[in-house]
């Protein structure tokens, strides 16, 4: 059956899409088919690639690695608290050392002249001779006497810790000699010594120490005792 062209009305042949008079669409011819769609192909077991599971050697490591430090910082922290413990207990140990020799004696607050306590005439009476001068030199007050001032003797001071030295020089003279080798002189002080061989006098009176050298003085032990009898009642 013969087709017309709906724009200009000239006969159109069968299956012409378009007119050849006027190249308007012929109506009633549909588009070109789509291209068929590709047959689906199927999927396999064996074409599913499978997913790696999570390795478990990164998260050991970690833990490894977390574990060691947790032991350092155990050890470290035991070790601090070991030092802590040692210096108290060294402290501690040093405090009851400075109990024992001493260590707690008020201090004392006088005079700290040397030559104050014992002036020449009274030395020049207790000797039963001339002492031509007293001089001071640092803690120590120097005594000359005797004919010609021929002869010298020293009594040294010391103001403070007198008590720990005395305990210290009688300690360490016990520890070599192996025994108490210092003579108690009752009375003298708060307490006093003659030193082995009467090579001198150590008198305490509070946290004072008086040493009276008696080694070429020519100085007795008795004249020395005297001497340090008139230090003690003025300290």
């Amino acid at each position: 059956m013969a087709a017309f062209c709906v724009q200009c009305g000239s006969p159109v042949a069968p299956g012409t899409k378009f007119c050849s008079k006027c190249g308007a669409a012929v109506a009633g011819v549909s588009a070109a088919a789509a291209p068929p769609a590709p047959p689906a192909v199927p999927i396999t077991p064996s074409a599913v690639v499978p997913v790696a599971a999570p390795s478990q050697g990164g998260n050991t490591a970690v833990k490894v690695i977390l574990i060691i430090v947790s032991v350092i910082v155990f050890l470290m922290l035991l070790v601090a608290g070991s030092c802590f413990y040692v210096a108290y207990r060294v402290r501690k140990k040093a405090h009851e050392f400075t109990q024992e020799m001493g260590g707690n004696a008020p201090a004392y607050t006088g005079s700290r002249e040397p030559c104050s306590f014992l002036s020449a005439s009274e030395v020049g009476r207790i000797l039963g001779q001339p002492v031509g001068k007293a001089e001071p030199s640092g803690n120590t007050c120097e005594y000359t006497y005797g004919p010609g001032g021929n002869h010298q003797f020293a009594i040294d001071y010391t103001w403070q810790g007198g008590n720990m030295a005395m305990g210290l020089t009688r300690g360490a003279m016990k520890m070599v000699a192996g025994m108490q080798t210092y003579q108690s002189v009752p009375g003298l002080g708060d307490e006093a010594y003659i030193a082995p061989a009467g090579s001198g006098l150590m008198m305490r009176k509070g946290d004072v120490l008086v040493n009276i050298d008696l080694r070429v003085s020519g100085v007795g032990v008795s004249a020395a005792e005297k001497m340090a009898a008139a230090i003690a009642a003025r300290l």
